[in-house]
């Protein structure tokens, strides 16, 4: 399953950034800054790609956080 983060009018990017290198595996500054621009610009990106139930805990927590964020499932 893939989880996807969704552009809002709620968060600022610093606190974006600052969520996202807290929860997400393998996650620094720099990479959550470019997360954040791409959601920014684009409305939404890919963040995490994960089995349940791992994907289902970062979910919650994200969504705990204030952010918006989307399950799809991978299809192949």
């Amino acid at each position: 399953m893939s989880l996807y983060l969704h552009d809002d009018d709620v968060n600022s990017f610093d606190y974006v950034i600052y969520i996202l290198t807290k929860y997400l595996p393998m996650c620094n500054p720099l990479r959550a800054e470019q997360i954040a621009q791409l959601v920014h610009n684009s409305g939404e990106c890919h963040i995490h790609t994960a089995f349940p139930p791992e994907i289902y805990i970062l979910y919650a927590q994200l969504q705990k956080e204030g952010l918006t964020v989307q399950l799809k499932l991978d299809t192949k």
